[in-house]
């Protein structure tokens, strides 16, 4: 069963979204957060502090929370014996408070970093072992997180956004879909592959195919023919129609400055922070509901081609009226007669087709419908300039937290694997 498909997750597992949001924490901490340069200090409490005004050190102290908490989610989960200890982040809180005492030295710093290195590699072995579906969904978490990090250079993202790279992330959104949010799997692989090709376009100097884009690309954006061709050939069969638009992409430098808010929305459909339906507007829903009739007609279409022998009788029936018609008598008596005859024949028809496409459609509907939901989804998630504004205000709150990570992350102190 594929990504793509319409099949309907049977229920969140808490525990996978936990390990996704853990991945993404624990990558943000080795790669992203700034390290600790200084003790810890004493908030000015007559301003309550927030997440926004947590220091390097707290937010590190939270990351490392973080992974006792979900190591506590999973161990009570698959029922570890009590005699086994998982003190996975003892080693890192060490020499974080060696940190916090004041001892902010270069060695201390990279002591921590190695530490949390460290860390991850126990993770990702414990999660595994206890489940593969925990390690897949922590690694999916670091993965995407790397894939959106801010600060890259152009260069970094066309890295970013190699086939290598997104087709495993593909792979492990595939594996997981039934036990993440429903519609989250399927919708941000849909919306990966969309910027992925519009970051290849945009790196190599080509153009870009607006088949790679999606449904609610704005149409100003996509092409100028007239709108009678564009429907024109969006009619003929699939074998006989023409590439129908070769666009410019985006540049690279607008989908560098969208990339981290792109993937804090991500985030949050993978997680469970915001449903998916939560996502759609009457608009969206009306697209899902033109491309599903689209469907039913193209079924009834194969129907008729593998099965020619449902229209014989009718057909040979209105053969036999037009007969009728031809033979000299009252006008009015013969025309009466052909309508009579002519509804007849379109009745039974209609008959013989529904008695053969009504049962399969039925059998269709839902997961066609769940496949439209999918795609509608990945549309509503993918902002500019890949995607289109669908929220205005949730678009706006996913740039302020993007704006909060950039102020997080400055590049001269930023945890990297090497330093």
């Amino acid at each position: 069963m594929g990504l793509l498909d319409g099949s309907s997750s049977p229920g969140t597992n808490p525990v996978i979204s936990a390990c996704f949001r853990l991945g993404w924490r624990v990558e943000e901490l080795r790669r992203q957060f700034r390290a600790p340069e200084h003790r810890t200090h004493v908030y000015d409490m007559a301003r309550v502090p927030g997440l926004d005004t947590l220091t390097s050190y707290d937010w590190q102290q939270l990351g490392l929370d973080q992974v006792d908490f979900v190591i506590s989610q999973v161990t009570s989960k698959v029922g570890r014996p009590e005699a086994v200890p998982l003190n996975l982040t003892t080693d890192a809180r060490r020499k974080l408070d060696v940190i916090s005492a004041g001892d902010a030295t270069g060695p201390c710093r990279a002591e921590y970093r190695t530490a949390l290195n460290e860390l991850h590699v126990n993770l990702l072995i414990t999660l595994t072992a206890a489940d593969s579906s925990y390690g897949k969904a922590y690694d999916l978490g670091r993965a995407l997180a790397d894939t959106t990090r801010p600060h890259q250079t152009p260069d970094q993202l066309a890295s970013s956004f190699v086939s290598q790279r997104i087709d495993q992330i593909y792979v492990w959104l595939d594996e997981l879909a039934s036990l993440l949010p429903e519609h989250a799997a399927r919708a941000v692989a849909q919306s990966l592959i969309w910027w992925k090709e519009a970051i290849r376009a945009a790196a190599a100097g080509s153009k870009l195919s607006s088949s790679s884009m999606p449904g609610n690309y704005p149409s100003d954006r996509v092409s100028n023919r007239p709108g009678w061709k564009r429907i024109g050939e969006a009619l003929k069969p699939r074998r006989h129609r023409t590439q129908i638009n070769q666009i410019d992409p985006p540049s690279l430098d607008s989908l560098v400055a969208a990339v981290v808010r792109q993937g804090a929305l991500w985030r949050g459909i993978l997680d469970g922070d915001k449903l998916c339906t939560d996502l759609l507007n009457p608009e969206d829903y009306l697209r899902a509901g033109d491309r599903l009739a689209h469907h039913d007609a193209t079924l009834v279409g194969r129907v008729l081609r593998t099965m020619p022998w449902l229209l014989f009788l009718p057909f040979s029936f209105l053969a036999v009226v037009l007969v009728l018609l031809a033979i000299p008598g009252s006008a009015v008596a013969r025309t009466a007669t052909g309508v009579a005859a002519f509804a007849g024949t379109l009745s039974g028809a209609w008959r013989a087709i529904r008695a053969r496409v009504v049962p399969i459609a039925m059998q269709l509907e839902q997961p066609l419908w769940g496949s439209e939901l999918n795609t509608a989804t990945a549309e509503a998630v993918t902002i500019p300039p890949v995607g289109t504004t669908q929220d205005r205000e949730l678009e706006s709150a996913c740039k302020h937290a993007a704006e909060e990570i950039n102020a997080s992350t400055q590049p001269d102190k930023v945890i990297t694997a090497g330093s």
